[in-house]
């Protein structure tokens, strides 16, 4: 008997041990628990919407081509044929611009059957806000077709729809502010994904059963297994489109954490057009000319316009290597009266870390795989939804079991 006692003595002190660790990861796991729902609860909200209209916005393009095919899209087929010269495209759209009207960029369509874009400025109504819009060419005719409002920055409900869309996205239609409290709102949503990460974390030999929802279980646990099934495979995802999407409405704090690990490009600093006494600005042609010459392969996205006399044209041709094709960053900046090259940009010598920030947007719209990764990213944006009203039914459950549990205890 005397062992057995000295035994469960010798124990007790373990076994306290085991005890207090066993509390400390429960007391830690009703942290992350709550941490998760309260940041559900409240910047899940908003995640829902911002994740509806970035879905809608990942085909933007197309769904916007499919609302105004008698503007957008040509008769006949053009794969053969070829472009009239672009300064009289250019001429015949600056012909229907406003004479308060500033043209800004010329704009290359994706397919061989959809207009050019020549988009202008216009001073807006409210002080220090302009309208953005396009007028729509045929290239092969130099015919306008259209032109139509872009968006105002003004009032965001002034506009195209998907630019709305788009604009929702990451604004909530709220300007500045709104963009700022959407940055906020991401933030937030990372220590969301990963508490929920955390509370997932299977025990071991546990891994099947916490990848999978169970069959013919209960709706309880049924809905329970949804919400972390769903959580769990678009986890990944969802970070990297949190992510990618901060460095877009913080852009400077993101660069300058990169920056640490590698050496960005610098944006070029004032570059101003040299002007001669009565001398014109080179035509377009030229401009193409001298961009070819520099960069013979790739697919014209820009060309912007000089911006007042001392401007400068900025041609933006993307890279065959580029992953972006969005937002490809291949880019020329020209005098616009002697034609000489002033600053180029070519991703083939860019560093690391501007490989890695390129690579954000083409991950954040999916494009970077192709249309199966524009799909998958129309999913992650439906994943919010799903996660909101799993995690609601899944917090009312818990609610009504508290009930019942203190009306029998009392």
């Amino acid at each position: 008997m005397l062992p057995l006692v000295n035994s469960l003595r010798t124990m007790s002190p373990k076994v306290k041990v085991i005890g207090n660790s066993l509390r400390d990861i429960k007391t830690r796991r009703k942290l992350w628990l709550k941490l998760h729902l309260y940041l559900g609860l409240s910047a899940g909200a908003v995640f829902v919407l911002i994740g509806l209209a970035g879905s809608l916005s990942v085909f933007g393009p197309e769904i916007d081509s499919m609302l105004n095919t008698a503007l957008k899209k040509l008769s006949g087929g053009h794969a053969q044929i070829t472009y009239r010269p672009l300064d009289e495209i250019a001429s015949a759209a600056k012909s229907v611009i406003p004479e308060q009207g500033k043209p800004y960029a010329f704009v290359f369509p994706d397919r061989p059957d959809e207009a050019v874009i020549i988009t202008y400025s216009l001073p807006a109504q409210a002080l220090k806000q302009s309208e953005w819009h396009q007028v729509l060419v045929n290239p092969y005719n130099a015919e306008v077709l259209g032109q139509r409002l872009m968006f105002d920055t003004g009032n965001p409900w002034r506009g195209t729809l998907m630019n709305f869309f788009v604009r929702f996205h990451y604004t909530l239609a709220l300007g500045e502010a709104g963009k700022t409290f959407t940055g906020i709102v991401a933030l937030s949503l990372l220590f969301s994904v990963s508490t929920g990460l955390i509370l997932w974390w299977p025990k071991p030999g546990k891994l099947w059963q916490a990848l999978t929802i169970k069959r013919h279980a209960s709706v309880e646990r049924f809905n329970f297994d949804l919400h972390k099934s769903a959580g769990v495979y678009f986890a990944i995802l969802l970070l990297v489109i949190l992510c990618s999407g901060i460095r877009m409405v913080f852009p400077a704090y993101v660069d300058d954490l990169v920056n640490l690990f590698s050496k960005l490009t610098p944006e070029p600093e004032t570059l101003l057009s040299t002007e001669a006494d009565h001398q014109l600005p080179i035509s377009l042609v030229q401009v193409t000319a001298i961009t070819d010459n520099r960069f013979p392969d790739g697919a014209y996205k820009w060309i912007f316009f000089p911006q007042g006399a001392q401007g400068f044209y900025r041609i933006v041709k993307r890279s065959p290597q580029e992953i972006n094709r969005t937002r490809p960053s291949r880019t020329l900046w020209l005098d616009q009266y002697s034609g000489k090259i002033i600053h180029e940009r070519d991703p083939l010598n860019d560093s690391t870390g501007d490989a890695v920030l390129r690579w954000l947007y083409p991950l954040h719209n999916g494009e970077a795989f192709g249309l199966p990764g524009r799909i998958l990213i129309v999913l992650a944006g439906l994943v919010p939804l799903l996660l909101y009203m799993t995690g609601i039914i899944r917090w009312l459950q818990k609610k009504r079991s508290e009930k019942i549990y203190n009306k029998q205890h009392i």
